[in-house]
């Protein structure tokens, strides 16, 4: 698949904007939070991933049956707007995959093995990801991969796209054929922050089926317990 880079594609991401999280300013508090300490691993009845599965590429879930959730994730009513709930396919009607933990897993455990058609994108400000992200995750702010990075300064996008993602830009036309299949979280599912990712991926014409939107992101992963790096 060959797009165009033109300029009319730059313009056509303000209309993206009304729709995201991402007019809000880089320093702006996702979570209303703070991590918790960590707590002391205690013996306990065990915690599979699946049935006979503890452990994938180095991610499991705490073994202690009586951990509780992280603070930074147990507030239930941040204000909306911003902390709006997502949909189910908020980039409808583009065909992007609503995935979930088993997906995220899979993708990494392929990762760990050595594939390099896959990438797990953290999405989330750098702050929030040095507090930890999913196992064989990169982070990429959505700061630097949204409407407003794209209007600002096109070729930063398109740099981040040849050096990470797998694309080709051929003297201005961007090449997806050899392109990345991405997985993108943020905070969870009243984040909006890989949400204004995506939208800024699909306006510039990556393919569809090569994006993937984990809805329940850091929220439902540390719901479960799972490992975080």
């Amino acid at each position: 698949m060959k797009i165009k880079l033109l300029a009319a594609a730059v313009i056509s991401t303000l209309a993206f904007s009304a729709q995201s999280a991402d007019f809000l300013g880089a320093d702006h508090n996702w979570n209303n939070g703070s991590s918790a300490a960590k707590t002391v691993k205690k013996a306990g009845k065990p915690v599979g991933i699946v049935k006979g599965t503890l452990e994938i590429a180095g991610i499991s879930r705490n073994a202690d049956n009586g951990n509780m959730v992280d603070p930074a994730f147990a507030k239930t009513s941040r204000p909306c707007p911003p902390f709006c709930i997502q949909p189910t396919a908020p980039f409808a009607p583009a065909a992007v995959e609503t995935v979930t933990e088993l997906d995220v897993i899979h993708a990494a455990r392929d990762i760990a093995g050595g594939d390099t058609t896959q990438l797990v994108i953290d999405a989330r400000t750098k702050g929030w990801a040095k507090k930890g992200m999913i196992p064989h995750a990169v982070n990429v702010p959505f700061t630097k991969l949204n409407s407003k990075a794209l209007a600002k300064d096109p070729m930063a996008v398109v740099e981040i796209l040849t050096d990470k993602f797998g694309v080709v830009d051929m003297d201005g036309v961007l090449n997806y054929d050899n392109a990345k299949t991405l997985y993108l979280y943020c905070n969870g599912s009243w984040c909006g922050q890989s949400p204004a990712a995506i939208r800024a991926l699909l306006t510039m014409g990556y393919p569809q089926s090569k994006i993937k939107y984990y809805r329940g992101g850091m929220n439902d992963w540390k719901l479960l317990g799972l490992t975080v790096k």
